[in-house]
C-alpha cells in the first residue's frame, strides 16, 4: 500500500525542517564556542581578529533571523506551521498508524506510547507561545538585523536593554526545537533525531594546532 498525500507531506516537511534546525543549533553552538574561545585562546584569535570578529557577529544574526523564521507564527514554514499541519493530520499519528506503518505485531514496545491529541498540539504551541526570548529574538529581526530602525541604529546599547537574550534562552530555543520535531516524528514512523552540529569542535581543532604551532 503506498504512502498517502498526507505522509508524503509530512516526511518532506520533517526532511527540511530537520535541516533548518540543524543550521540554527549549528550556529548557536559555534557561536558559543568562539565566545568561550575568546577567554581560554584569546591570543590565538589575535592571530585573525577580523576573522573571528565578523563569524561571530555574522552568526548572532543568522540565529536570530533563524529563530524567527522557525518560531514566528507568521513564518509560512517553521514550527508553528508545523504543529498546524499535524493538527489537520492527526490520524497520521495513530498507534494503528504507527503499527501499521511498520508492520510491528501486538505487543511491540514501540506502540507503548501516549498518542497525538489534541491536546499535545496545543500544550506545543503553548510551550513556544511561553518562549520569552521570543519578544527579544523578534525584536532584534524587525528593528535591527533585518531593517534599521532609527532609534536602536543610532542607540546599539537599547537594544540590548530592550531585547535581552541570555545563553540559557538559546539553550531553551534548542531543547523547544528538538522535542517538537522529534515528538512528531517517534509518533509517525519511530524517527528521533539528534538535531546537533556536525564537527562542532572543528574550531577548537584550529586554534588547538595554532596554540601548539605558536608555543612551538
Amino acid at each position: 500500500m503506498g504512502k498517502t498525500e498526507p505522509e508524503e507531506k509530512f516526511e518532506e516537511y520533517r526532511e527540511y525542517l530537520c535541516q533548518e534546525a540543524v543550521r540554527l543549533a549549528s550556529y548557536v553552538r559555534l557561536y558559543r564556542r568562539l565566545h568561550d574561545c575568546w577567554a581560554d585562546r584569546l591570543d590565538e584569535i589575535k592571530v585573525a581578529p577580523a576573522f573571528f570578529l565578523v563569524v561571530r557577529d555574522a552568526l548572532f544574526s543568522a540565529i536570530v533571523l533563524w529563530v524567527n523564521k522557525l518560531f514566528d507564527e507568521k513564518s509560512e514554514r517553521g514550527l508553528v506551521h508545523f504543529l498546524t499541519f499535524c493538527e489537520y493530520n492527526r490520524s497520521m499519528f495513530e498507534i494503528e498508524e504507527l503499527q501499521c506503518r511498520l508492520n510491528y505485531p501486538d505487543g511491540h514496545w514501540m506502540l507503548d506510547r501516549e498518542p497525538i491529541l489534541l491536546k499535545t498540539i496545543r500544550e506545543d504551541r503553548e510551550r513556544i507561545n511561553k518562549l520569552k526570548s521570543l519578544r527579544s529574538f523578534k525584536l532584534r529581526r524587525d528593528k535591527f538585523h533585518a531593517h534599521f530602525d532609527k532609534k536602536y541604529f543610532f542607540d546599539r546599547k537599547k537594544l540590548s536593554q530592550d531585547a535581552p537574550l541570555k545563553w540559557s534562552d538559546l539553550e531553551e530555543v534548542i531543547r523547544v526545537m528538538k522535542d517538537i520535531i522529534n515528538r512528531y516524528s517517534a509518533a509517525y514512523d519511530g524517527k528521533l533525531y539528534k538535531l546537533e552540529p556536525i564537527n562542532a569542535t572543528d574550531v577548537d581543532y584550529l586554534l588547538d594546532r595554532l596554540h601548539r604551532s605558536r608555543k612551538q
